[in-house]
């Protein structure tokens, strides 16, 4: 696991604290994985600790851990928040998590929040609006094989090695 990347994936969804796009009664969770990839930001330890979550203590170490994350990033371009999501779609796929199918019927779910987005600018939203729509046809047909080549496509999104499926399975389920 390459800490840089995991860094990258978890700047861009810590954020979003602001719009709440997270369940923010996972970010424990998610903390408590990270410490165990070895990514000990100070707000991750933080939040990891927590024995009971206010929204508001979250948030703060939340928008903290984006903070730190961002500095470690560097000069490194951040992930839209819907493209890391839409990757780790694809590499639970990837990781065995769940099949193709499975994978598109997720993106459908995802396709309920940002269905009023403007997707012109995240290949992660067009590729989610893709897998909805596999999903519709599923009913109809074998998509199998067209699902495998957009997740494929999305699994490009996110660095290679920064994130396990655990991570992938606890911010997917935030996410829902």
């Amino acid at each position: 696991m390459a800490r840089l990347d995991t860094a990258r994936v978890v700047q861009s969804l810590a954020s979003s604290w602001a719009d709440e796009l997270l369940d923010n009664d996972s970010w424990p969770e998610i903390a408590r994985i990270l410490l165990a990839l070895g990514c000990d930001w100070p707000a991750a330890t933080e939040l990891a600790a927590m024995p009971v979550t206010s929204e508001t203590t979250v948030l703060d170490a939340v928008k903290r851990l984006a903070e730190q994350t961002g500095r470690e990033m560097g000069d490194l371009p951040a992930l839209d928040f819907w493209d890391t999501v839409c990757g780790l779609v694809a590499r639970a796929w990837r990781f065995g998590v769940f099949d193709e199918i499975d994978a598109v019927y997720r993106m459908n779910t995802l396709w309920w929040q940002i269905r009023r987005l403007d997707r012109t600018h995240s290949q992660g939203l067009q590729l989610i609006w893709q897998g909805m729509g596999l999903k519709e046809m599923h009913d109809h047909l074998d998509v199998t094989d067209e699902a495998a080549a957009l997740l494929i496509e999305a699994d490009r999104l996110i660095p290679a090695d920064s994130v396990n499926g655990q991570l992938c399975e606890t911010v997917l389920h935030a996410v829902d």
